[in-house]
């Protein structure tokens, strides 16, 4: 692990999982206005961009990254893709390498030493260069908390099909199955106004639930704070709070 950095240069890695998804888009924000000359990567796995859109903050990633030399925006397509990324963090052009949120087989594969996402990669250069890598493990406790992308409750939906029409969501993301209204996920972007438009509240966005991770998922996450040259997180004000330590 490095001695004291200068911070200037990060990147910002995003696999599939919402926990915390949204809470870190806003926080990186907030934080890219006040700090505008460290630049920062956005890099996103195939289930990364995916879900990134379903929670809304997709289009917000673009406003994180810094359209700069070592800023950019990158989504896996392929092991082609990752190859101006991976040769940055090689040569130790950033200083710290942020995954967050973490899904647990994003873990599972980083604590065996498998490397074949960008996330995951970008992991595996960080370590050999000797780059601090900061991870946020989705599951990381006994009892996790997460937040669920927009859904239709059929308990109050009264089947007005209001949300069928071209004013009510602008991605035409809600459709007819089994004669409910129901989010197509494929294309929905988060942006949660259905559920402001819907005058019976049968259409929720962000709840959170409670999840039990599998004993194997919580001894990887064991496993990983072990590894040499990474410091595991639990919570969105660490990531921050270690930023603000290296500036």
């Amino acid at each position: 692990m490095q001695g004291v950095l200068t911070l200037s240069r990060i990147v910002w890695a995003i696999t599939g999982s919402g926990s915390f998804l949204r809470e870190l888009a806003e926080l990186f924000i907030k934080f890219r206005s006040v700090c505008s000359d460290l630049e920062v990567a956005v890099a996103l796995s195939c289930a990364g961009k995916e879900v990134s859109r379903i929670y809304g903050v997709l289009d917000k990633l673009q406003y994180i990254a810094s359209d700069t030399r070592y800023g950019g925006f990158y989504i896996d397509q392929g092991p082609a893709s990752w190859l101006p990324l991976l040769g940055r963090v090689s040569l130790r052009r950033y200083d710290m390498v942020i995954v967050a949120p973490a899904t647990s087989n994003t873990v599972a594969k980083i604590v065996h030493g498998i490397a074949d996402t960008l996330v995951t990669a970008l992991v595996s250069q960080a370590l050999k260069s000797n780059t601090l890598v900061i991870i946020l493990p989705s599951d990381y406790a006994e009892v996790s908390i997460t937040e669920l992308p927009c859904r239709i409750d059929v308990n109050h939906c009264i089947k007005c099909y209001n949300c069928l029409s071209e004013n009510f969501c602008y991605y035409n993301a809600i459709e007819i199955s089994g004669g409910y209204p129901m989010i197509n996920y494929t294309k929905c972007h988060g942006c949660g106004k259905c559920m402001l438009k819907c005058p019976y509240g049968a259409i929720k966005c962000w709840e959170t639930i409670s999840l039990r991770p599998s004993q194997e998922d919580l001894n990887n996450t064991l496993r990983l704070q072990k590894i040499r040259g990474i410091l595991v997180v639990t919570s969105t004000a660490e990531i921050i709070k270690k930023i603000k330590h290296f500036l």
